[in-house]
């Protein structure tokens, strides 16, 4: 944990050293040494903006004004998004210079009403690496859905608390979108900010997994900091087909271990539930479905790597303690892949497809004759 924190400090002072060159007289209106002022998933996309186009310097201050020691009259001249609303961090969110909501924070986290513009341009719908619609329209669902959330977050607070101090620990914002061709997704350029979509209701499975899922790519981030100390090669850069050979794989090389790490998270969570009983009925039929459907996640290119001309001392020892990890897990519930059909998913698990070919009256008949109790 000691290396966690001191990646996080160091990311933290990036960020203090980012804006001391661009503005150095906000630090006299800013409490400095706290940390949650300066990780903000804002102000990693305003600089991570930079690479692209400059910014003005009046966006930062508007991000950054929530935070302020001394208050002033509110600057929402750039923070405006495309539904014409403007989101000010600690603040609210603005419409025609009225403020229309507050912030939403549930369980540690904050529930993102609506999208800065910083922030627009990471929605884009793809297909297997390739951009199929580069301006997809998406629209908020915080309202309907932050209830069904906070029940996701508080099972996991209860039952997986290790967990819980890492999603609290790598994450602060989530946003809810009805686009479900936007996959989920996180990215080190909004540090902490998790994007999910929602489809219909009763989601309480699907969002205990897309927190995991989610929320360990971005506690990776600062697990592994710095990249060149776990690989050889450049991670960031390198394509898994170059590698393995494997034409379709169009992943790069740390997204790949992004994927294993991700794999092995859910697995490991998704036994503890199981093992604690905490679900049944069609909660525990949808559970079991997704931990079936982890099967195909794992070992998908990065076992036929020649393990000391890719990662360090460091990187072998990683992988090969995730790779066993996840194995023996998975080898414990080695029967569900033959029992569940899941010949129709695409590229993410839906359970209203999955019920398609997996009778929930028939997964109850076999959950009654003891089939599905691993413990």
């Amino acid at each position: 944990m000691q290396s966690l924190i001191e990646n996080k400090e160091e990311i933290i002072d990036t960020i203090k050293l980012l804006i001391y060159k661009q503005n150095p007289d906000l630090f006299n209106n800013l409490h400095f040494d706290d940390d949650n002022t300066f990780s903000d998933p804002l102000l990693f996309a305003y600089f991570n903006s930079h690479k692209s186009k400059v910014l003005s310097n009046e966006l930062l201050i508007e991000i950054m004004q929530g935070y302020f020691i001394k208050k002033s009259t509110l600057g929402i001249k750039y923070s405006h998004n495309k539904n014409e609303i403007a989101y000010l961090p600690e603040i609210g969110y603005f419409q025609n210079s009225e403020k229309v909501e507050d912030i939403l924070l549930i369980e540690g986290f904050e529930i993102v009403k609506e999208i800065h513009p910083l922030l627009e341009k990471y929605f884009v719908q793809s297909y297997r690496g390739h951009i199929v619609n580069p301006n997809p329209i998406y629209n908020s669902v915080w309202y309907n859905n932050y209830k069904e959330l906070e029940k996701a977050i508080i099972i996991i607070k209860k039952f997986l608390p290790d967990f819980y101090q890492e999603l609290v620990f790598a994450n602060k914002k989530i946003y809810l979108h009805d686009n479900s061709h936007i996959l989920n997704f996180t990215t080190i350029e909004t540090l902490g900010m998790l994007y999910l979509y929602v489809l219909g209701k009763n989601n309480i499975i699907y969002f205990i997994e897309e927190l995991i899922h989610q929320g360990s790519h971005n506690f990776l981030y600062y697990k592994m900091h710095a990249v060149k100390d776990f690989f050889i090669i450049d991670a960031l850069n390198t394509i898994m087909r170059d590698l393995t050979g494997k034409e379709w794989d169009y992943r790069d090389l740390f997204g790949a271990f992004h994927g294993l790490y991700t794999v092995t998270r859910r697995v490991e969570c998704f036994d503890l539930l199981l093992s604690k009983n905490v679900f049944s009925g069609r909660e525990k039929h949808e559970l079991l479905g997704r931990f079936a459907d982890q099967f195909n996640r794992f070992r998908t290119g990065l076992e036929l790597l020649n393990l000391n001309k890719v990662y360090t001392q460091k990187g072998v020892k990683f992988y090969q303690e995730l790779d066993l990890r996840c194995h023996t897990i998975l080898d414990k519930y080695r029967k569900l892949p033959s029992y569940f059909n899941l010949s129709n998913r695409d590229l993410d698990f839906r359970y209203k497809d999955f019920c398609v070919l997996n009778s929930y009256n028939e997964f109850l008949k076999k959950e009654n004759e003891g089939y599905f109790n691993f413990n």
